[in-house]
């Protein structure tokens, strides 16, 4: 969240992201299964609330009540509260709350200082330095620690016709419409309905509950029960849900209309990833490389760059490099400090803090040289992110669970996590005690980390990033109705400030 008026990010960097290639390997399911507790259904009778917060977006409880009705589910004794956000990144973006880094506030204040803000979620593990992990927002890095790091966020994602894409496509059979989810992509959703093309890059698409092969205008076969078909046999249709059970009933031969739109240039997409920070400042002769941004603990061998998004003094470095605007918007050296110095970050300005070699860099640079400054970051997986924080472990990757239960404890604590799915759908969810307790800023209660993917898969996510928890697990929406409220717990109980949050945003 920027304090408005003050906050901006570096003027004249060339933002841009440098990815190098990953491979991803999934822990073998029963290794991850080993261990893990009961979790149970999300149910009507255990709904305790349902909201719904325009946009598309809705808020919804699940209580278990403390004693037999808690303890016999396979949950605290205490009680559980389970509270989930859910939206589409068709009709919301997908945003990052701060104030001046390394400042804490509440998820309240953060929520309320944001205009287009409808729900918000804790975000990052933080301590003294700020948060643990990088934050970009309007596609720049504006706090990254030295080392790499897990982030989870919104990305810009250039469509690939072959390799898939949402849609807003029909099927039309006689006066029956059915909307199209995905043309080409890596699997069909839960609640979906996916075209495959003669140019998808999956020839054989895996198999949905319901399995249609169009040609001419009509069904040219069909599988109620599914099946694996190329898609060089016609225009495929795979199909899971309640869609699936009304495309089964369908016979072969049956006149259809498949309506697509042009596929657009780019899409949103949630992505997690780890990413590290890489830049430079460099003048004709020098270049010095930087590895951390508004990083109050410093890089212990290289640069931290500091702007105006840091509020107070940055520590001081064995050198220090303050660097100016001159009337053509360009970055010069305005005093080197070839001893380190402690200065605070002044409008238009850039501090550089730098340790090791850095430092040596550093105190080469004369007053007056005109430089340049670019920041980008690696992404391990190219994901090239719009707004992203930092994340903890994944607990579900591509529609398999790979947390490993065994490795963990069976704690029951308040959780916080975030789930999303190919077709844009992205959910916000925390565990909770759901009271307002005495319990010393030590909040009980709530659910195990195994749980709390359970319950997001059972809402259709096929990938869950777990965040920070315990005391932080914090989520506050936006009642049309009556303003913003807490979900997690009473509002009655205890806040911890955090260094930041996730929240869903209204576009534009």
């Amino acid at each position: 969240m920027r304090k408005q008026g003050t906050l901006r990010t570096f003027r004249s960097i060339t933002a841009g992201v440098l990815v190098t290639c990953a491979v991803l390997v999934s822990a073998p399911a029963l290794a991850a299964n080993s261990g893990c507790l009961n979790t149970p259904t999300l149910d009507n009778p255990h709904l305790s609330s349902s909201t719904n917060l325009g946009s598309g977006v809705t808020a919804r409880s699940w209580t278990w009540s403390p004693g037999g009705d808690s303890e016999n589910a396979g949950l605290s004794p205490l009680g559980t509260k389970v509270s989930v956000i859910e939206g589409n990144l068709r009709n919301v973006n997908f945003g990052v709350l701060h104030w001046v880094i390394p400042q804490t506030q509440t998820l309240k204040s953060l929520s309320q200082q944001s205009e287009s803000s409808i729900a918000s979620l804790n975000g990052d593990y933080f301590d003294g330095n700020g948060p643990w992990n990088a934050m970009v927002e309007d596609s720049q890095v504006i706090y990254s620690p030295p080392n790499t790091t897990g982030i989870v966020g919104m990305t810009r994602h250039r469509v690939s016709v072959s390799k898939g894409y949402r849609s807003t496509g029909v099927l039309s059979v006689g006066r029956t419409t059915y909307q199209v989810t995905g043309v080409n992509q890596p699997y069909p959703g839960p609640e979906s309905m996916v075209i495959y093309t003669s140019s998808s890059a999956i020839k054989t698409p895996p198999k949905g509950q319901t399995t249609l092969v169009l040609k001419s205008g009509a069904v040219y076969k069909i599988y109620p029960r599914g099946a694996a078909v190329s898609s060089k046999t016609g225009i495929v249709i795979q199909a899971r849900g309640v869609v699936a059970k009304a495309l089964a009933k369908l016979k072969a031969k049956t006149k259809v209309k498949l309506s697509l739109p042009k596929a657009p240039l780019y899409e949103t997409q949630m992505a997690a990833d780890s990413i590290n920070t890489v830049g430079t400042v460099s003048s004709p002769s020098l270049t010095l490389v930087f590895d951390s941004v508004n990083y109050q603990g410093l890089s212990s061998s290289g640069a931290t760059v500091f702007d105006e998004n840091f509020a107070g003094t940055p520590n001081r470095g064995k050198s220090s490099l303050r660097l100016a605007t001159d009337s053509q918007g360009r970055y010069y050296v305005k005093n080197v400090y070839a001893f380190g110095a402690s200065i605070q970050v002044q409008s238009g300005e850039l501090v550089i803090q730098a340790n090791g070699s850095a430092a040596r860099t550093v105190s080469k640079f004369k007053t007056g040289d005109i430089v340049n400054v670019k920041a980008g970051y690696r992404a391990k997986e190219q994901s090239i992110f719009i707004a992203a924080a930092g994340r903890g472990p994944r607990l579900v990757e591509q529609g398999k669970f790979i947390w490993i239960c065994a490795q963990h404890n069976k704690d029951y604590r308040p959780r916080s996590a975030i789930g999303w799915d190919q077709d844009g759908r992205v959910w916000l969810a925390a565990s909770s005690r759901g009271q307002d307790a005495v319990d010393f800023g030590f909040r009980q209660g709530g659910s195990t980390a195994d749980q709390m993917a359970r319950w997001l898969m059972s809402l259709g996510a096929t990938d869950v990033v777990l965040l920070d928890g315990g005391g932080s697990t914090t989520v506050e929406i936006k009642n049309p109705s009556s303003g913003w409220q807490r979900l997690d717990v009473p509002d009655s109980a205890w806040y911890r400030e955090l260094a930041n949050a996730f929240s869903l945003q209204l576009k534009g």
